[in-house]
């Protein structure tokens, strides 16, 4: 559907991708799931999606340096990113703000919130 906005989630967890994939998919986004972390940079470029969601607890390179990297990069600096994490300490969430993520959202959020969150991220 060409006027459904893409929205690139980097998740490591197959029941997560499924979850938020579908949550994306019933408020109207075309959601472009990874599963691995090593090609978020890469893929965001080439798809240049609205928004991105990036897991924080990813097993080979921290959420936290995947946003970094997307932040410092000026072809995907612009693309809005929201942290998504089970770490939800005022710690975790000045860590990923200080990453560069527009967004902090602890899980496990209900979709009517994580709809109205990636809403927000897109004005």
């Amino acid at each position: 559907m060409a006027d459904r906005k893409c929205i690139m989630l980097v998740e490591d967890t197959a029941s997560h991708r499924k979850l938020y994939a579908s949550w994306l998919k019933i408020g109207g986004y075309d959601p472009h799931v990874l599963g691995d972390e090593r090609v978020a940079q890469r893929m965001a470029e080439e798809l240049r999606p609205a928004a991105i969601i990036v897991d924080i607890r990813l097993p080979n390179i921290s959420g936290l340096d995947v946003i970094e990297g997307l932040k410092a990069d000026e072809r995907t600096r612009a693309i809005p990113v929201m942290a998504l994490t089970v770490l939800d300490s005022a710690t975790d969430k000045d860590a990923c703000l200080a990453a560069g993520a527009d967004v902090f959202v602890t899980k496990p959020d209900h979709i009517a919130t994580f709809l109205d969150r990636i809403a927000a991220l897109l004005v």
